[in-house]
């Protein structure tokens, strides 16, 4: 019907404009209502897709505060099911199909709240999951496993790497002497020695639908020993601490790869359509040669390869097949040891290394002995019978000190070891070492004390001596006692003169308080000056400008008279900061940028260090090397512009010289050393 005058076509357009006008601000006003709270926009970072920001950014107001109760997870499974169903529009209909999607809506879920209640609703049930990452059987049939043709030789140069200079050789030794992933290996995994040739593991990754931290005892392809000292060494070499693994695994894996790919590419062969080996070092080749060395002849080797890895999913499925089609797709079976190798040992093709010395059967399958204990019968109580597990080897070492010792039980032996054991464990407490070195610690403690017993007879004999010669017993006595009292004297002073020292210090925090306010007043009275002659009125006398470098040494403490420097020094002093001179002299630009300011700033760090080791330090004690470590400590900056400030061709030439003169080398350069004189030398507040 028309109206208002207006013909058919001009009432159908009119009606077209209100109906579009009407829909713009019906979906302004969802916008408004539904708008996500700073920490879930920020969390959809995380999704890998924009199409998935844009369906994550209408949907997560729905359920970004399910509560963790029924009604809650009938809530998120609703959602779950609507999240599919938006997929499935956009053709990805499949579980295959959308677990790359699903697995960022989790990543969002747990950056919103690590514990979100919609986690447990959200994604596949762990058979969806061990279905989407099974590979298909006609794949698994197509695949042929590669042959290593020297396992011996893959192990000594493992080996070889451990013993490099270069961080990402150790971290690829590593990779191939424990099988771990590289954020493990730079920064996780935690060793500690088992036995000779194998190491409990603490640091794996979380993963899917397994145990947050795990421990556990894995072999090792060299000797354990080498393998928690290359360890530390590395971590020594490398700071990765508030890193994430992703962010480790780009920084640093490709460096890994590559050792791995010159050390190991003519003796390991590489998959079809892979182009570094590092993968498959730390996964397959390394449980392939633990397997062959390690593994006891009646555990499975599906059972054993999962178990060193820490893959607790394979072992807890029950069913054969689901187990086997997991583990094709974590790439257990792409190697095998070659048959030349399993002929020249007989036949054998498991745990060819057990029975050696310092090598045995790890813990998740040492058999248990059973050693069963006496029945004692005491008046009104009985002591039932308890069992301990030990391997044969150990049993037969118990039996053994209780032929020797002549023990009536086998309960009376073990509770002599279990004695001599709390002995030893409260004597290395005193002797402040671990109780297996107990006797190199007691005989390093005998031969100080023959030491001293000599040096004891020695002044006997002197003294003895002076006392019929000369009769100064006494005298000796009476100094003696003066030095005493001296030494008492000096502590008191130096109380007093700590008392003072901290005095002063207090007066010089309010003194840099009161130098803050002032510079805060004349920023303010400086532009109040701007305004005014821009405005065109006539300006109070000006207040004149400080420069960064003087506002710093403004707020210095006025320092202690010091002795006139040689001229030798200050004229290597000045030769030394040259470089720093020039790159904090710079005349500031306008509208310099922020990576200018802050190499700006850690320059001029850099070079009041290295006037406070020149002109202040007393001594060797009291300087400072400057590393990533002790800037890091003195400033907000972070440390990609630290590093790149302190490799600078001509800084990192000044540096070198700087720590030449005063023999300032090492990570034991630093240590002992308080940081906070440091600060308080420098003015620095942090």
């Amino acid at each position: 019907m028309c109206i208002l005058g207006l013909s058919n076509d001009g009432c159908q357009a009119k009606s077209i404009h209100v109906c579009s006008f009407v829909q713009q601000r019906i979906f302004s006003l969802t916008k408004m209502t539904t708008a996500l709270p700073p920490i879930a926009s920020k969390a959809l970072d995380k999704c890998s897709t924009q199409w998935l920001k844009t369906l994550l950014r209408e949907l997560l107001p729905q359920i970004i505060d399910v509560p963790n109760t029924p009604s809650g997870h009938r809530k998120a499974q609703k959602w779950d099911a609507l999240l599919k169903e938006r997929m499935a529009s956009r053709g990805l209909t499949t579980p295959a199909q959308q677990k790359n999607p699903i697995t960022d809506v989790r990543r969002v879920l747990k950056a919103i709240k690590e514990e979100h209640p919609a986690l447990d609703d959200v994604g596949f049930s762990p058979e969806e999951w061990t279905e989407i990452n099974m590979p298909s059987e006609q794949a698994v049939a197509q695949r042929s496993a590669k042959p290593i043709a020297d396992p011996e030789e893959i192990a000594r140069r493992a080996d070889v790497l451990l013993d490099s200079d270069s961080w990402s050789e150790i971290a690829a030794g590593l990779a191939v002497a424990t099988g771990r992933r590289a954020a493990e290996v730079m920064q996780t995994a935690n060793f500690e020695q088992a036995s000779q040739w194998s190491v409990w593991f603490i640091g794996a990754l979380k993963r899917h639908g397994e145990p947050e931290e795990l421990r556990f005892e894995i072999p090792t392809l060299v000797k354990a020993a080498s393998v928690i000292s290359a360890t530390q060494r590395l971590r020594q070499m490398l700071d990765t601490d508030g890193m994430s693994n992703r962010e480790i695994n780009r920084a640093y894996s490709h460096a890994i790869a590559q050792a791995c790919d010159r050390t190991f590419a003519d003796i390991v062969p590489p998959r079809e359509g892979k182009d570094n080996l590092y993968t498959h070092l730390f996964r397959a080749v390394y449980s392939t040669i633990a397997t062959f060395w390690y593994c006891p002849p009646n555990i499975p080797e599906l059972e054993f390869r999962a178990a060193i890895q820490g893959h607790y999913k394979i072992l807890e499925e029950g069913e054969t097949e689901p187990r086997r089609s997991l583990a094709a797709s974590r790439h257990y079976f792409d190697y095998e040891i070659a048959d030349q190798v399993i002929a020249a040992h007989k036949g054998q093709r498991k745990g060819i290394m057990l029975g050696r010395t310092g090598v045995g059967v790890i813990s998740a399958f040492r058999a248990p002995i059973e050693v069963e204990t006496e029945t004692e019968i005491a008046p009104q109580e009985v002591t039932t019978v308890s069992r301990v597990s030990v391997t044969e080897e150990d049993k037969q070492r118990v039996l053994d000190i209780q032929k020797e010792m002549n023990i009536d039980t086998q309960h009376a032996t073990m509770q002599m070891l279990l004695d001599a054991a709390d002995t030893a464990i409260a004597l290395a407490d005193l002797l402040e070492c671990q109780p297996e070195e107990i006797t190199e610690k007691i005989e390093l403690l005998r031969q100080r004390d023959q030491a001293l017993q000599a040096k004891l007879a020695e002044a006997e004999k002197m003294v003895s001596a002076v006392g019929e010669n000369t009769g100064t017993s006494k005298v000796i006595e009476q100094s003696l006692a003066m030095a005493n009292r001296f030494n008492s004297h000096l502590e008191q002073e130096n109380e007093r003169l700590r008392e003072q020292l901290n005095t002063a210090s207090q007066e010089i925090e309010s003194l840099r308080s009161q130098l803050a306010r002032f510079e805060t007043s004349q920023q303010q009275l400086q532009q109040l000056q701007q305004l005014l002659n821009g405005g065109g009125l006539a300006a109070p006398a000006s207040v004149p400008a400080t420069t960064p470098q003087q506002t710093y040494a403004t707020r210095q403490p006025a320092p202690a008279p010091a002795a006139p420097a040689e001229p030798a020094r200050m004229v290597e002093t000045a030769a030394l900061a040259e470089p720093l001179q020039r790159r904090i002299a710079q005349p500031e630009k306008r509208n310099e940028s922020y990576s200018d300011q802050a190499d700006r700033e850690v320059a001029n760090l850099i070079h009041e260090i290295i006037q406070y080791n020149d002109q202040q330090a007393a001594d060797d004690s009291e300087r400072w090397m400057i590393n990533q470590s002790t800037l890091k400590q003195l400033t907000t900056r972070n440390q990609a512009i630290i590093k790149r400030v302190i490799e600078d061709g001509e800084i990192a030439r000044a540096l070198e010289e700087h720590h030449n003169k005063y023999g300032l080398h090492g990570r034991a350069a630093n240590r002992g050393k308080d940081i906070n004189l440091l600060k308080s030398a420098l003015g620095v507040q942090r």
